[in-house]
């Protein structure tokens, strides 16, 4: 956080370029820094397998312009991070991370001309929790005009269908769901889903004996994801419920 409020502020003040350069065996182009067109600021970090998307977005977001990365020194952890960069470039990170292997050299990317980005002050981007990190920093990075993207599988974002047709009103989904992205509504008739707490773990389409529910991995980043959400309705005999496609939960009252 208050590396990126120094880029933020350097580049406020400066008007350069600001390249994060994130390694465990520091590389020796390191060296030479002072014939830059931009500022370059090395970082040693100790496992850089435990550098997220949602650090990657955060510093995007708010100072940086340009993330150049060293390989993970761990084979096993190579398609983690493979993920993760392939996370930040869906959600507004595209041809801004950067990863270089340990035997290659950075000269070349480092000589490039970087042209500085609008960034969005640190303390407005890190509020909340990571997820919520995330897509404030996915926003500031995306164009205002969209409101969800789409995002490659195994995401941990995204949206449920449900099939009513299938659904048997089991509830195994909702006492399954560690996050509580799912719940009944209070007259235990429809099923509602807040998109923004949802981890896309696939529990409730593991449990679901009917089959009924499907994931869709994306981010929703209207202020719609943050509100409880109708999957369907289901009449019975408890009164009848309109169906809704967005928009809060409207629970009816069973009296």
């Amino acid at each position: 956080m208050e590396l990126c409020r120094e880029a933020y502020v350097r580049k406020s003040q400066t008007g350069r370029g600001q390249v994060l350069v994130l390694y465990e065996a520091e590389p020796a182009e390191l060296a030479d820094l002072n014939s830059r067109q931009c500022d370059i600021i090395p970082v040693s970090v100790c496992c850089l397998s435990r550098i997220g998307h949602t650090d990657l977005l955060h510093s995007l977001a708010s100072g940086f312009d340009v993330i150049h990365m060293q390989v993970c020194a761990s084979e096993q952890d190579i398609p983690h991070q493979r993920r993760e960069v392939e996370l930040v470039q869906a959600l507004g990170g595209l041809g801004r991370v950067l990863v270089f292997d340990r035997d290659t050299g950075l000269s070349r990317r480092l000589a490039a001309s970087v042209f500085p980005f609008p960034s969005v002050t640190p303390d407005v981007l890190a509020m909340g929790s990571r997820r919520d990190t995330a897509r404030a920093s996915a926003a500031a990075l995306l164009p205002a005009s969209m409101d969800r993207v789409s995002l490659p599988d195994q995401a941990p974002y995204g949206s449920i269908s449900l099939d009513e047709e299938l659904c048997n009103h089991c509830s195994s989904c909702v006492w399954v769901c560690p996050s509580d992205a799912l719940s009944f509504t209070e007259n235990g008739c429809e099923l509602s889903f807040v998109e923004s707490q949802c981890f896309q773990c696939g529990l409730c389409i593991t449990i679901c004996p009917q089959r009924a529910l499907s994931m869709e991995a994306a981010m929703d980043l209207s202020a719609a994801a943050v509100l409880p959400h109708l999957l369907a309705g289901r009449n019975d005999n408890l009164g009848n419920v309109e169906e809704t496609a967005s928009g809060p939960v409207q629970a009816e009252d069973p009296s």
